[in-house]
């Protein structure tokens, strides 16, 4: 492939692969720590110049059962900086939570993808094929991308078996077309 084939083939393959990364962004946007937690990062009050005024108890089996629940504890404080109340704050867990079903997801709608583009790059006819190449790219860049995202979630034995199936499936669709390509090149 000469020099002209190969750089339209990456750039249709890093575009597209773009292309359908904030396609399916805009669709289905993704969600914001913030949402959930608006208040983390609130200024720290400051400790109390006078810690006899300060008369709080902590539970620390409220401390441990809040942590144990994947919880964050909060403080609350009067005007002389004194711990007045503590609170268990879920929202680093529901964020978690949510994200990973939002990973889930799109790994759902983008594998998929992924795939047509790289049975489209496999069976687009040879004329053109620059942009059969730069759609093969793109759809194994798109199905890198998405298992990466959804890698964080899995344990390790769902990481083994994605892997192995998209590694099977391309191999086999790959396969497949080679075979099909030398057949016909045999014919002519």
């Amino acid at each position: 492939m000469k020099l002209k084939k190969v750089m339209l083939s990456l750039g249709v393959g890093i575009l597209a692969a773009l292309f359908i990364g904030f396609f399916i962004d805009a669709i289905y946007p993704s969600i914001e720590y913030n949402d959930y937690c608006k208040d983390q990062f609130e200024m720290l009050q400051p400790f109390a110049k006078n810690q006899e005024l300060c008369n709080y108890t902590y539970n620390q089996t409220f401390r441990t059962n809040c942590v144990n629940k994947e919880g964050m504890i909060k403080q609350e404080y009067n005007s002389n900086g004194c711990v007045t109340n503590e609170l268990c704050d879920f929202c680093g867990k529901e964020f978690r939570d949510d994200n990973e079903k939002y990973n889930r997801n799109l790994f759902y709608i983008t594998a998929p993808i992924g795939l047509l583009l790289i049975l489209l790059g496999l069976y687009l006819p040879l004329s053109i094929d620059a942009i059969a190449s730069g759609f093969l790219l793109s759809g194994t860049l798109t199905m890198i991308q998405i298992t990466m995202r959804v890698f964080g979630d899995l344990s390790k034995w769902p990481r083994v078996i994605i892997l192995g199936l998209e590694l099977i499936l391309v191999v086999w669709i790959g396969l497949k077309k080679v075979k099909e390509d030398n057949y016909k090149k045999r014919k002519k």
